[in-house]
């Protein structure tokens, strides 16, 4: 392979721009209960086949004419029926989305789609968060709030922010990244902010009243969970990586017959407030759920589809969660781009030197994982491609293949973007403006003196309050050196 051209910082922006034109995802097609089980699905699947032929024969499945190359999307129709259910019976959306590429996280048609075709509250959930700085999650949040007025906004991450974390761009800090131990104490944050957002969303419906605030106050976050005490380095519970979703049913209530045409409603539960949480493969639905629930009901891995079928879980009385399959929504990003974000099994990639070259061109790999260059007289000047780093981290690990005793590129290669999915290397994109403006730090600069100013406020008033209990009077005390001489003159 020819040796890659570092890019530019700003390459790591990212924007509703690059993400134009968003592709339409399936819609269920109009039924009525005139209609038998076998009709339904036989209009689902013929408008299923449709919709797929409409996209192939408008993006085509290869590059034309400087044209971008159709992403891979979910194609199975038993999994966007589950989609469908999920939102159907939902009041509120709960979309996840993995903080360190935020805009490939977030379909734009389905929010689109839940906001102005439903008309139901939308919450985005950005997770894992203690992968990016704080400053890196403050201009996120900022820049969604100014492009999604309608999305309401929470965080969440299975462990605790590293406050010390300034720049998570900077080559030291990526270094440090990848030496963190694989496993790591379990501490959930967020819990009540995801809570907090549901019930500022305002669910109003007759007969149902919810206790938000008793039910908000049944989380710490600082609260370890009972049954993990460590987790691995990729964010996820420790599990056995079977496909069954039977490691544990305490509290599910799996929904049955999903085509039942006597169980069909297009409208939610009258007597629950359904959250629905969605989003792409690992990005971590079902590890929210277990956070929420305090214990494990719902199986995880880091293999991407490990979520079969959508099932519900009871959080109080008049409350249910629903956690649907992850499902990748078609779209014209670099497929490099999907592998890196956990939306493609790393075991099914064929050719992984473009996505370890993708990821090269971006940030400093070889000096992230302290590669040794070939050719040590022109350390300096040494020109790297993504065949050289990965046969480089082969002899680093040890990786050689069995008949030849060759450095084993392929399997390194693996094991790069294994880490890359894990979060121990970091691959972390900003919005636009990020690098080359102070939009972003002069509002945080005039949210931090907000914050002050109100501080302030409340401080005056309770000082206010406190001369108020004293009888008005004017109360002197005389502390330190000068006591005793206050004394002599009485």
């Amino acid at each position: 392979m020819q040796p890659f051209h570092r890019l530019d910082k700003t390459a790591l922006e990212m924007g509703v721009e690059q993400c134009q034109p968003y592709i339409d995802f399936p819609k269920r097609p109009t039924w009525s209960y005139d209609m038998n089980k076998e009709q339904v699905e036989r209009q689902e699947e013929e408008a299923f086949q449709a919709w797929k032929q409409a996209i192939y024969e408008k993006y085509g499945d290869n590059q034309q004419n400087g044209s971008r190359q159709l992403s891979w999307f979910e194609q199975n129709l038993e999994v966007w029926r589950q989609l469908w259910r999920v939102l159907e019976i939902s009041d509120v959306i709960l979309l996840v989305i993995d903080i360190r590429n935020p805009m490939i996280h977030f379909p734009l048609a389905l929010y689109h789609y839940v906001t102005k075709d439903l008309k139901r509250k939308m919450v985005g959930v950005f997770n894992k968060i203690d992968l990016v700085s704080e400053f890196t999650l403050f201009s996120w949040q900022k820049y969604f709030e100014e492009q999604f007025p309608e999305l309401h906004l929470a965080t969440f991450s299975c462990f605790p922010m590293d406050e010390k974390l300034i720049d998570d761009t900077a080559t030291y800090a990526l270094k440090t990244r990848v030496k963190r131990p694989r496993k790591r104490y379990y501490s959930a944050q967020g819990v009540q902010s995801v809570l907090r957002c549901c019930k500022d969303v305002k669910i109003e419906k007759h007969g149902v009243n919810v206790d938000w605030h008793g039910l908000i106050q049944r989380y710490d976050d600082k609260a370890p969970m009972s049954d993990h005490d460590t987790v691995d380095g990729g964010d996820h519970f420790i599990d056995d990586d079977d496909d069954s979703d039977t490691s544990s049913t305490a509290g599910l209530d799996e929904f049955s017959g999903i085509l039942d045409i006597s169980q069909q409603n297009i409208t939610p539960h009258q007597d629950y407030v359904t959250i629905g949480l969605v989003g792409h493969p690992n990005v971590g639905k079902s590890s929210l759920i277990n956070s929420i629930m305090h214990r494990t009901v719902v199986s995880t891995s880091r293999t991407p589809g490990h979520t079969k079928h959508f099932q519900t879980i009871h959080l109080c009385e008049n409350v249910r969660l629903c956690d649907s399959p992850g499902l990748v929504f078609p779209s014209l990003l670099p497929r490099s781009l999907q592998i890196l974000s956990g939306m493609y099994p790393i075991a099914q990639v064929q050719e992984p030197y473009s996505v370890i070259q993708y990821m090269a061109e971006r940030i400093p790999l070889e000096k992230i994982l302290s590669l040794t260059p070939p050719d040590l007289d022109n350390a300096r000047n040494f020109k790297w491609s993504a065949w050289v780093i990965c046969e480089a981290y082969a002899e680093q690990r040890g990786f050689y293949t069995a008949k030849a005793a060759r450095p084993d590129a392929y399997r390194a290669a693996n094991a790069i973007l294994q880490l890359a999915t894990d979060g121990r290397i970091l691959l972390s994109f900003k919005p636009p403006g990020f690098f080359n403006t102070t939009k972003y730090e002069k509002l945080k600069i005039k949210e931090v003196d907000a914050r002050q100013n109100s501080q302030d406020s409340l401080d005056d008033s309770e000082s206010d309050d406190d001369d108020s209990n004293n009888g008005g009077g004017a109360v002197t005390t005389t502390d330190g050196q000068y006591a005793l001489l206050a004394l002599v003159d009485e």
